[in-house]
């Protein structure tokens, strides 16, 4: 009974954890487990979107219809946001025995999160007095990156450690961007809504014959050694020991080191205009309105940029109650994109899994909440593991606020293969 009840007090504090706890998709802890494989070869490819308040079925309609007062009132505090991450992996693993495991890398992933203030909803729902101006800032950023490496996973005085020295290069980097859109009313009835904003996109390769003469980048001459050779380094480390009967618990970091390096720059300047001379002209046909957006021809310079990696540090554990086929894996922690520059941007992430293994590990369950990325997931997986063969997938609810992952604003989906024996 004793042991049962401490069973059930770790299970809720687990859990507990989980919700309110942080996670990276590049640590998963576990490291005292056995290998699966000797050696084996993987691919895994990914991706998630998501925004705070639209779903799919809000867009797609044949007769689309906002509500201008009601959106404003669903507009979260922090504003309308959008996010997106991708990442594909392909690996070789070597696992001569539990002391002895050894992991080959490359990877590309990409992404990007943006926001529009409340302000600007509340404008359009609420309206404003006549001879006023109001402000909100839109704001967003993107980056993308190749990265090789390898890792090193031992077990050293019972504790699991695993070691990854990642050499990684850029591709493309959109600083944190800030555009403020203004809404003047007048006397007269007139309205006029502007914004505009200064947009610089640093990229590994020069795309200007790409932009200005409409080639495709196969026909680029890419230089993936000059690409390759503005590459940074970071180091990744994991710690697990095991501390309570069936509990593992460790801690996970990424610590950039040396900054990637971009040489070219493009930049230009996007904008968005409305104005509507009277309102009350509609009704006897003497108003006047117009609209139109876009931006100004690029400009290109050759400038250096240095880029890092995000800084990620967290704790995350195993738990096995009843044994190996059923786990329980949260993990607590954060992470600070660009870091070491102005551009700095801290969140939390966290994760809560339930893994059940059936049939000597052939099917394969995985349930789970998330924060990662800067998007919140709901998600479920499973894998079929024959040994010589294993495939799993996974889909998700994606949003960039909690609530919004539950109502099918955005979706994920990640799937692999591995093969070996």
């Amino acid at each position: 009974m004793k042991k049962l009840f401490v069973k059930s007090a770790l299970i809720s504090f687990l859990a507990f954890m989980g919700f309110g706890s942080a996670f990276s998709a590049e640590f998963h802890g576990d490291l005292l487990s056995k290998p699966k494989r000797i050696f084996e070869i993987g691919l895994d490819a990914g991706l998630a979107y998501g925004n705070s308040n639209f779903t799919l079925k809000d867009i797609l309609k044949k007769n689309l219809e906002i509500d201008l007062k009601k959106l404003s009132s669903e507009i979260p505090d922090d504003g309308f946001s959008l996010g997106f991450y991708n990442k594909e992996s392909v690996f070789v693993n070597l696992n001569i025995n539990s002391h002895f495991r050894f992991s080959l890398f490359t990877d590309v992933e990409t992404y990007g999160h943006f926001s529009i203030a409340k302000d600007l909803f509340e404008i359009l729902g609420d309206g404003m007095s006549v001879g006023s101006t109001k402000t909100a800032d839109l704001d967003g950023g993107a980056a993308g990156f190749i990265s090789l490496g390898g890792s090193f996973q031992t077990i050293i005085k019972d504790f699991g450690v695993k070691i990854t020295p990642t050499y990684f290069a850029p591709l493309f980097y959109v600083p944190q961007t800030t555009a403020t859109a203004s809404v003047t009313t007048e006397a007269t009835g007139a309205i006029r809504a502007e914004a505009s904003a200064n947009v610089d996109i640093y990229t590994g390769i020069n795309m200007h014959d790409f932009i200005e003469n409409g080639r495709h980048f196969g026909d680029l001459d890419l230089g993936v050694g000059n690409l390759l050779s503005g590459g940074g380094f970071d180091l990744s480390l994991e710690l697990e020991r095991n501390w309570l009967e069936g509990l593992n618990a460790g801690l996970y970091t990424r610590i950039p080191m040396v900054p990637g390096t971009l040489k070219h720059k493009m930049s230009t300047r996007v904008w968005a205009y409305f104005y509507e001379t009277n309102v009350l002209g509609y009704l006897n046909d003497t108003e006047e309105h117009g609209k139109d957006s876009g931006h100004d021809d690029f400009t290109y310079s050759e400038e250096k940029y240095n880029v890092h990696r995000p800084f990620k540090l967290g704790l995350n554990a195993t738990y096995m109650p009843f044994g190996a086929w059923f786990k329980i894996q949260p993990a607590l922690g954060f992470a600070v994109k660009s870091p070491y520059s102005s551009d700095a941007t801290f969140y939390p992430e966290y994760a809560l899994d339930f893994r059940l293994s059936l049939l000597k590990r052939i099917f394969n369950f995985n349930l789970g909440t998330a924060y990662q990325n800067q998007l919140f997931q709901q998600r479920f997986g499973f894998s079929l593991n024959f040994r010589a063969l294993e495939i799993l997938a996974q889909a998700s609810w994606c949003g960039t606020t909690f609530t919004s992952s539950f109502t099918r604003t955005g979706y994920g989906a990640i799937v692999g293969v591995r093969i070996g024996w």
